[in-house]
């Protein structure tokens, strides 16, 4: 943990621009001697280096086979689950769902992160990601947390820290569909504070079994599940053990009546004196935080991704709506304030597809960078996708809040048809507002976010103290970061919230020290500028990247969405800035500080002509009946 000592330069009290929480002198953080991180891939570096600097991972970039896959599963989601979306799918039918997920399994579709010789297809990271966007075109989100928890918190555990025998005995059903999988880790006094774990499990006699007592809630999959991946404390320490539908001891209550979410089944699990064989446990005792909370983030990732195709889904239904509906002598869809809507849709819908490929394209690379042979391989997998908490928590947080944003603005555009329960998008606003709650509430990835970073800072992992010093040239030599190129300004406007955000970081580790994790507001308005500059960032290195290839597709919407965001969103960041200093301050910013944020703020002011802009983005969307960036 960061002593107060270690952030704080008590010579100059006067002004904390001058008491660094990242000293300056010496060799690494505040004196002490770093790794050479240079040629480690992990996350946060997005921070430190210059937007198009590194090659992006993006739609544009599949390969013949990760094309095939997309297709293959947005064809069963359109043709086998959407037309049961808006009736069958919202009964809980058990006997649906199983010949449903035992179809999936049939195509390769549940087996995408477990070694074929325990029946899984293995796929990359990318191939998990496209087939987490693809399934949400069922336009059931219901299905698609069963297929999310089949395939990630209630499996991955058992993949990545499972023995041989373990994964023998419960991958092959999971993979087949036969069985059907759970995770239980909320508890009525255990939600965001996880381990705070009241389950416990006590050694028998014997010591063949854990005498498992305790109580888990909400859990996903859980009327139908075989298998659960159980979070309790043995001997005082957090572990995970797998617990088998029908043990002794072991009852599943009631369903719970939910807002949204129908078609899913959530129900409170009980134990009882419920006897599970020692065999179940996860590694050992006191590891259950890596089956808990790696399978964790990457189910936050996928909630992320899976926003893409439902919000490309809802694009298409207000489209459609808006052609048909007439007002004043023409169809809606020729008014401005519409096709804004469908604008700003369009732009939701390209950024996060462009975070969340990029996201999984860092990840990706890192885990070819593992042995395969390594028996800890599949550990180590599990642990590199730790070191992208933070890209994992933005792209949940904005997966979730574009589609609640998207979701809003075509309920707008039914208008008083939205509200009917026969048009698609009662049950999209319905369904969509769990999303900024589970998998941990946006709150609490906001914190993982902040505290991943601050992490990486003071480790030296990122180079944020040399980055420090770059900043400070930076500000004095016009805010040239650089690039050049035809989108500057934007690339310029994303430099400077980087910049931002590392002196509001620095500013909050002087005054806050090893008290920083408590300061929730401040670390929520840093991750608030993270996101904006991380989406800036993927957005518009993606385009960059391809500006050759959307020339010749006479593809203009993308360059038109990331402009229009950076400008949009941009100005936000010096409002999130001020919070940050005001609060460190008491209101009273120096000089120094207020100086460079001057300049800043000029940088992150654009005068973009974003009503414009959307209007063609508008008029795009309109013409292609949906969203209209054709990216293969």
């Amino acid at each position: 943990m960061l002593n107060k000592h270690e952030s704080v330069e008590k010579e100059k009290p006067q002004s904390n621009s001058k008491k660094n929480g990242v000293v300056k002198n010496g060799n690494g953080v505040n004196g002490h001697t770093l790794m050479d991180f240079s040629k480690i891939k992990t996350g946060g570096k997005f921070l430190t280096n210059v937007v198009g600097s590194e090659k992006v991972f993006c739609k544009e970039l599949f390969s013949e086979e990760e094309k095939m896959i997309y297709e293959a599963m947005k064809d069963f989601a359109t043709n086998e689950l959407l037309p049961l979306s808006q009736n069958e799918l919202n009964k809980k039918d058990e006997k649906l769902i199983r010949k449903l997920v035992e179809q999936m399994g049939e195509l390769g579709f549940l087996g995408i992160d477990v070694p074929e010789k325990y029946g899984g297809s293995e796929m990359t990271k990318t191939g998990m990601c496209i087939l987490a966007e693809g399934i949400s075109f069922c336009g059931s989100p219901s299905f698609c947390t069963v297929w999310n928890v089949q395939t990630s918190i209630g499996s991955l555990g058992i993949i990545w820290y499972g023995n041989d025998e373990q994964k023998k005995k419960w991958l092959p059903g999971i993979c087949s569909g036969e069985k059907i999988a759970a995770f239980g880790l909320t508890e009525p006094e255990a939600g965001s504070d996880a381990t705070n774990s009241k389950t416990t499990g006590v050694l028998s006699d014997d010591g063949k079994h854990y005498i498992v007592n305790g109580q888990k809630i909400f859990i996903s999959n859980g009327a139908w599940a075989d298998t659960f991946i159980v979070a309790l404390k043995i001997d005082g320490k957090f572990s995970s053990i797998v617990i088998e539908k029908g043990t002794p001891g072991f009852d599943i209550g009631k369903e719970e009546k939910k807002m949204g979410m129908e078609g899913s089944s959530t129900v409170p699990l009980y134990f009882t004196d419920c006897k599970v064989p020692v065999e179940n446990l996860l590694g050992n005792v006191g590891d259950g935080a890596g089956p808990a909370f790696c399978g964790l983030n990457i189910g936050r990732f996928k909630l992320g991704a899976s926003a893409i195709g439902g919000m490309i889904l809802g694009m298409q239904h207000a489209v459609e709506y808006a052609k048909s509906r007439k007002a004043f002598g023409q169809s809606i869809s020729d008014f401005g304030s519409i096709q804004d809507k469908l604008a700003t849709s369009a732009i939701l819908t390209y950024t996060l597809d462009s975070t969340c490929y990029s996201v999984i394209g860092k990840q990706t690379e890192a885990i070819n960078e593992l042995d395969k042979n390594d028996p800890e391989y599949y550990v180590k997998q599990g642990n590199t996708t730790e070191q992208y908490i933070a890209e994992n928590s933005i792209v949940k947080v904005y997966g979730s809040e574009a589609a609640e944003e998207l979701i809003d603005h075509c309920f707008q555009i039914y208008g008083g048809y939205g509200f009917i329960e026969e048009y698609p998008m009662a049950q999209a606003y319905r369904d969509n507002r769990i999303n900024k709650i589970w998998e941990g509430t946006n709150e609490i990835n906001r914190m993982l976010c902040g505290r991943a970073m601050i992490t990486k800072a003071l480790s030296g992992e990122i180079g944020f103290k040399e980055y420090l010093e770059k900043v400070d040239v930076y500000c004095n030599n016009g805010l040239d970061s650089g690039y050049e190129g035809d989108l500057k300004t934007e690339v310029e406007c994303v430099e400077a919230a980087k910049a931002v955000y590392a002196i509001c970081l620095n500013e909050s580790l002087s005054k806050h020290g090893q008290d920083i994790g408590t300061e929730q507001v401040i670390i929520e308005n840093l991750a608030n500028i993270l996101i904006y500059a991380y989406v800036g960032d993927s957005t518009l290195s993606r385009v960059i990247q391809n500006k050759d290839l959307y020339v010749q597709k006479n593809q203009v919407v993308p360059e038109l969405c990331a402009k229009v965001y950076t400008a949009e969103q941009g100005i936000r960041v010096m409002e999130y800035a001020n919070k940050i200093l005001n609060s460190i301050y008491d209101g009273e910013i120096p000089k120094e500080l207020e100086s460079k944020f001057a300049k800043l703020s000029k940088r992150l002011s654009l005068s973009t002509d974003t009503i414009g802009l959307k209007k063609i983005i508008g008029e795009k969307v309109v013409e292609a009946g949906g969203y209209p960036v054709q990216s293969f």
